[in-house]
């Protein structure tokens, strides 16, 4: 399978994954059979493995530029990406993690200018503003140390493992 026909099936299976699901039939029948717990678990590993895959399936598509991003807009995604990952990190509910994704979709999406991540970030970032217009922005925040550490946490490892899983480092310069 060509780069183009990889990221057709990532996306395609990115979008069923969630669409499907988001059905009360299936969801349902999910929940009922894995429990709430076991759903959401479930769905969440699914969820970031098919993330990596259509991150990594984009990066196989031959390279056709649209725009010249420039080395300020790394500090954008870097600026970002803190405020993103304190967002999901602190807000309660599911709008935090909503919220996350279109700061992080739209910092990635001004800071890749090429066909196949223009197509991902933005599709992403459209994604995710549907689910803000569905859950509404984050409106309660729980700030505690744990909280704190865990976004902390998450954003180093996310630092760590943006070569290595993305192929890119994420640092300016």
């Amino acid at each position: 399978m060509d780069g183009w026909g990889e990221y057709a099936l990532a996306w395609a299976c990115f979008l069923g994954a969630h669409v499907i699901p988001a059905a009360p039939g299936p969801r349902g029948w999910l929940i009922l059979r894995l429990g709430r717990g076991g759903y959401l678990a479930g769905f969440s590993l699914l969820s970031v493995a098919l993330l990596i895959w259509l991150i990594r399936a984009s990066g196989g598509t031959p390279y056709l530029p649209l725009w010249e991003a420039g080395g300020w807009s790394r500090w954008l995604v870097n600026l970002a990406m803190p405020l993103a990952i304190l967002t999901a990190s602190l807000a309660t509910g599911m709008s935090g993690l909503i919220a996350a994704f279109t700061i992080w979709a739209g910092a990635h999406l001004v800071a890749n200018g090429d066909l196949a991540h223009v197509i991902l970030f933005g599709g992403m970032l459209v994604f995710a503003l549907t689910g803000l217009a569905r859950s509404g922005v984050p409106r309660a925040f729980r700030v505690t140390v744990p909280r704190l550490l865990l976004a902390v946490a998450i954003w180093l490892a996310l630092l760590m493992l943006h070569l290595p899983v993305v192929g890119v480092s994420p640092l300016p310069g």
